[in-house]
């Protein structure tokens, strides 16, 4: 190549070089900058939310949640990676140590406040940007004299059964109550049983689900009222995530809202309808 092509080859290369860095400097994002936003879920069937006793996604029917944080990411332009993982890994040690950048869907509990962030509002959580709203009740075996008049238990016999790492656990310990943790809700369905479980306190939405499709655990076992507690439910950011994008992690939030009470009920109900 002759030396005076070469110059100004380079020279055509530098200019447009210090253009689109100067596009940069003024705001331009290309494509393939793409925000990209990692979150985790838990790995057992959460329903309607998440679906499947896997790390794997089945994209057919991923559950209300997963599809809502799709959503989420649709409508900010992010590029959405979901990892599904054990609860408790994913809240004390992957969300507090910032290798994903997000939880879902979590309750709120002042000490989770040490692993990742809600949205706020005033000092307190802004309940009015939570994905959606979800119950924890007591079932028990039909045959049982259990009773709950919404503070205190009466004729328990036995420990009560609840999933690994959830609110509920800890409210119960706080109660007095003896609590057995456990990764696996159909196994916490036939130890109740088998008597091995005087109750079990779960998700309304979950446990109801696994009652109606495992009909030999359903004929025996009823929901007791009243609710133990009734909950909002949030897409948690880790601190990460919020020291480095303050705004966009309100963006985020405020889209929560937005989408909740537009997109939701759709979503789930098609989970709902038999």
């Amino acid at each position: 190549m002759p030396t005076d092509l070469r110059a100004s080859l380079c020279q055509a290369w530098s200019s447009w070089a210090a253009f689109f860095c100067l596009l940069g400097l003024n705001g331009f994002t290309p494509l393939s900058a793409q925000q990209v936003l990692t979150l985790a879920c838990e790995d057992k069937t959460d329903f309607p939310n998440v679906l499947g006793d896997s790390q794997e996604i089945d994209w057919k029917k991923p559950g209300a949640s997963i599809e809502f944080v799709m959503r989420l990411g649709e409508e900010l332009n992010f590029k959405v990676v979901i990892k599904r993982i054990p609860w408790k890994r994913a809240l004390e040690l992957e969300l507090k140590s910032g290798t994903i950048d997000g939880l879902f869907p979590a309750s709120y509990k002042t000490e989770r406040e040490a692993y990742g962030g809600y949205p706020m509002k005033d000092g307190k959580v802004d309940d009015s940007r939570s994905m959606f709203v979800s119950s924890y009740f007591f079932y028990k075996l039909k045959t049982s004299n259990l009773e709950w008049d919404g503070k205190a238990l009466k004729n328990l016999i036995g420990p009560i059964g609840a999933s690994r790492g959830y609110s509920v656990v800890g409210d119960l310990q706080q109660m007095g109550y003896q609590v057995q943790e456990s990764d696996d809700v159909r196994k916490d369905l036939k130890r109740l049983s088998d008597g091995r479980l005087g109750a079990i306190a779960g998700l309304e939405s979950a446990e109801d689900f696994l009652l109606e499709t495992s009909p030999d655990a359903g004929k025996d076992i009823t929901k007791v009222q009243p609710p133990i507690s009734r909950k909002h439910y949030f897409l948690m950011l880790s601190k990460q995530f919020l020291n480095k994008n303050p705004e966009l992690a309100q963006r985020i939030w405020d889209k929560t809202r937005e989408l909740r009470d537009k997109e939701l009920p759709g979503i789930l109900r098609k989970y709902m309808t038999k």
